[in-house]
């Protein structure tokens, strides 16, 4: 699963902007951060591959679409249903978008 552009909604993005909450392709990144000396001064990290995305912590096969607070375990779907019956419904549990960041800041 790859993140589009927010900008042009085309292409794919190869950052993401936590000032303008936006994920942004090559080009429309030298746009908007090029073209003044503020927006050029935000962080910016790279958006890792597509293929990187964590994997579910119980059969540790699927991709992870759950990740839940109260047992801090990322889970398929699956193995949600499965270990989260009876009390454990009301766990917090919050949806994994599945884009990985790279650990350094872009500074472009």
């Amino acid at each position: 699963m790859r993140t589009i552009c927010d900008a042009c909604e085309s292409a794919a993005a190869i950052v993401f902007c936590a000032a303008d909450e936006a994920a942004l392709c090559g080009a429309c990144d030298e746009k908007v951060h090029l073209c003044n000396k503020l927006a050029s001064r935000h962080v910016r990290v790279g958006l890792a591959n597509p293929s990187d995305v964590p994997r579910c912590d119980i059969c540790e096969n699927a991709p992870a679409f759950f990740y839940c607070e109260i047992d801090g375990t990322s889970l398929c779907l699956q193995c949600d249903m499965i270990v989260h019956v009876g009390g454990k419904r009301t766990h917090g549990r919050y949806l994994v978008l599945r884009q990985r960041v790279e650990v350094c800041h872009l500074n472009l």
